[in-house]
This record gives C-alpha cells, sequence and structure tokens, in this order.
C-alpha cells in the first residue's frame, strides 16, 4: 500500500469548479527517477530551484576536483550522497512546487496504486462526504488488506 497525496487548485471566485479535472496524485516515497537522473528529473518536473541548486552544487564539485586536486572517489561519494538525496526528498520538493503554483492540499488517499488512488478520491468526491477523515483508507469488503496496527479489534476493558 502506498500513500498518496491529491493537489488541486485553490479555489477562485468566478471561475467555475473544474478543480477535479486539474488534480495531481503525488506518490509518497523514494523517487528512482529522482535518484538516477536527479537534475533531469527536476526539470522535468519543474522544480527550478533544486535543479538549479543541484546544477551549483554539481559545477563546485567540478571546480574543486579541478582546482584543488580533490580525489576522483570523494567526488563519486559525494555524487552518489548527491542522488540519494534527491531520491529521497524529490516528491517533498514537488509537492512544494505544486503549492507555489497555486495548489493546495486535498487528501491524502491510500492505494496499490495511482487509479486505485484516483478511483477512491474521485468516488468520494461524488458521494459528497466531507465529514470523513482526511484519509481514505480501503473498505474491508473490497479486498482484504490485512491488519495495520497492534490491535484490530477494539479490546474491551472490564
Amino acid at each position: 500500500m502506498a500513500l498518496f497525496s491529491v493537489y488541486l487548485p485553490k479555489a477562485r471566485a468566478g471561475v467555475s469548479d473544474t478543480r477535479l479535472e486539474q488534480a495531481r496524485f503525488v506518490r509518497d516515497g523514494f523517487s528512482w527517477g529522482g535518484f538516477l537522473f536527479p537534475v533531469i528529473w527536476l526539470l522535468w518536473h519543474r522544480v527550478w530551484r533544486w535543479a538549479l541548486a543541484l546544477i551549483a552544487f554539481d559545477v563546485v564539485l567540478m571546480l574543486l576536483s579541478n582546482r584543488f586536486g580533490v580525489s576522483s572517489s570523494a567526488i563519486a561519494a559525494a555524487g552518489i550522497l548527491e542522488m540519494l538525496f534527491v531520491g529521497l526528498e524529490a516528491r517533498n520538493w514537488f509537492c512544494l512546487a505544486l503549492e507555489r503554483r497555486g495548489f493546495e492540499l486535498s487528501e491524502i488517499v491510500q492505494a496499490d496504486n495511482r487509479e486505485d488512488a484516483e478511483y477512491r478520491y474521485f468516488e468520494r468526491m461524488a458521494a459528497n462526504k466531507p465529514d470523513e477523515a482526511a484519509i481514505i483508507v480501503p473498505s474491508p469488503s473490497s479486498r482484504s488488506y490485512g491488519v495495520i496496527g497492534l490491535f484490530p479489534e477494539q479490546v474491551s476493558r472490564g
């Protein structure tokens, strides 16, 4: 099971409500694309600030290796640490970029994949149940997902 953050454009007065059509589903977790191709992934997802910061970091690494004779193994280790850092943080940076572009976090959905997340989210929006919790968990009747937590049943204390 994965968690998906659902971002919608902020509602504006006088604009028809087509927000659901522009919903963005961002899977929480490690980004393999951000790990393997950090700068390209950031540019593709329009996370400009962090892309520029990584380019500057790479330029500094090149200057250190050429100017001060830093060993190539140290440069490679710094590059791998950079890739790992981007892989861990890329999705958070993407969410922050969405918020800067005028999106707001609507809900968090738990699902196996993006299609299931979209289905659960839009099904709930169609049912208009705003009083429910912000995290949508699968119903036990749909599939057997196992138990989350230590105590699956309510224990009565007597």
